[in-house]
């Protein structure tokens, strides 16, 4: 009892710390835990705008630097199988990340890997595929995204960074298309609407870019990276046409899904090591012996190592690149559940003005820079063009909502790892 009172000590203390309190008390940890983990999903969303753009920054720099090769001359670091290989190996090193992750950590709190796609899994009880056999089908995809990758990054040497960016928008027209092809997918009237308007838009920036080319040319604005307006349009269709095989490589992935029910960090990181194993095995050797203009071959690896070897500029960018390019996929995949579409979109319309305006920064800061980007009389135009392709992709997600128009209620599917990097808008709906 308290001393000069009735009380037993566990009144006294009861009195003193109502049972509300208590329990507040006791759920600070848990309110702590809620806490820390909408910080590391606002770290990962900062985490993905930024390092994705630095990763389209760094490909395109890695393009206009000058470095000693094998024969001794200055020339441009123009190696879009080489910056294909490390995009292939960036991915590699995120599942090697993943696996050391889920040894040291998962193994211990015996928690479970989440499937991609859990409400496509098994769906008629049917005997699982084996761990060997899904990693296999996990080679298709990566080979969707070499091709894809390459001819992206033989445009980049073309055409500006921030068009790049913008034309990779064409992505969602073809995936809609493929999927109603070889998905069975339906489009209803607003998804139509929205393609029509991205067509337009992608259309209007293509223009746009060519004409300000020949604006700046002819009022002596500098190179612009010195291509010509035909050049333009060749970088422009290769670009256009990696979005046709990026399209194929949402598409292989939404049907193989099915049956791979692996997290979607793993199958990056598969994807990355099956991608690297066909560039060194294959790919490669193929460059070293089909002829070209590297040094008598289609890329030289030889000339790729001097260039590395005589620039540490070259060598840093390039590292940046793999880190940059890690980093994006790693933190992408880690908020895909966390992003709705409009999320996603907000994040790529504001990656694409990060790029465009670090393009003119550089301009008016050395107008000689390769990298820069010229404001021109069209680039107005090329503003409204994106415009029409944001708001195009809006109405094809159902983002904007047309008056009078059908829409489904049915819930949108989980995006595969390719669509959630990769397409601000979904894929259309099953029948």
């Amino acid at each position: 009892q308290v001393s000069g009172t009735s009380e037993t000590i566990g009144q006294y203390l009861t009195r003193l710390c109502p049972p509300h309190i208590i329990v507040q008390r006791e759920a600070h940890p848990a309110a702590m835990g809620r806490q820390a983990k909408k910080l590391m999903t606002l770290f990962n969303i900062v985490g993905m705008l930024l390092t994705g753009t630095l990763n389209t920054l760094c490909t395109k720099i890695q393009f206009t630097l000058v470095s000693i090769g094998i024969d001794g001359k200055p020339e441009l670091f123009h190696k879009p199988w080489f910056a294909t290989l490390n995009m292939m190996f960036a991915m590699f090193l995120v599942g090697i990340i993943d696996k050391f992750y889920r040894v040291c950590c998962e193994a211990k709190s015996g928690k479970l890997q989440t499937p991609l796609i859990p409400d496509l899994i098994n769906p008629s009880n049917k005997p699982k595929a084996s761990y060997s056999k899904k990693v296999l089908l996990v080679a298709v995809p990566a080979a969707f995204d070499i091709a894809a990758t390459v001819l992206c990054a033989f445009g980049m040497l073309f055409i500006p960074a921030s068009v790049w960016q913008m034309l990779r928008g064409s992505a969602v027209v073809f995936s809609a298309i493929l999927s109603v092809l070889f998905l069975k997918r339906r489009l209803l009237s607003f998804n139509w609407l929205g393609l029509l308007l991205c067509v337009i838009g992608v259309g209007v920036v293509g223009i746009a870019n060519v004409w300000g080319q020949e604006a700046a040319e002819s009022h002596h604005h500098g190179d612009s990276g010195g291509v010509d307006p035909a050049s333009m349009v060749i970088g422009m269709m290769l670009v256009v046409g990696g979005q046709v095989v990026q399209a194929g490589q949402v598409v292989a992935e939404e049907y193989l899904m099915k049956e791979v029910d692996l997290p979607a960090m793993q199958i990056v990181g598969w994807e990355g090591a099956w991608g690297t194993l066909m560039m060194v095995a294959f790919i490669f050797p193929a460059l070293w012996v089909i002829p070209g203009g590297d040094g008598g071959h289609l890329e030289n690896p030889l000339d790729t190592i001097a260039l590395l070897q005589n620039s540490s500029s070259v060598r840093f960018v390039v590292l940046l690149f793999l880190f940059s390019c890690a980093t994006f996929n790693a933190t992408g995949i880690a908020v895909t559940s966390s992003l709705s579409s409009i999320h996603r979109m907000m994040l790529d319309l504001s990656r694409t003005i990060m790029i465009w305006g670090f393009g003119l920064a550089v301009h008016v800061y050395d107008p000689t820079s390769a990298f820069g980007e010229v404001w021109t009389p069209y680039s107005f135009m090329q503003l409204i063009g994106f415009a029409v392709l944001v708001v195009g992709q809006s109405v094809y997600g159902e983002l904007l909502k047309i008056p009078g128009l059908e829409y489904p209620e049915s819930v949108m599917p989980s995006p595969t790892p390719s669509a959630s990097l990769n397409l601000m808008s979904p894929l259309p709906r099953e029948k």
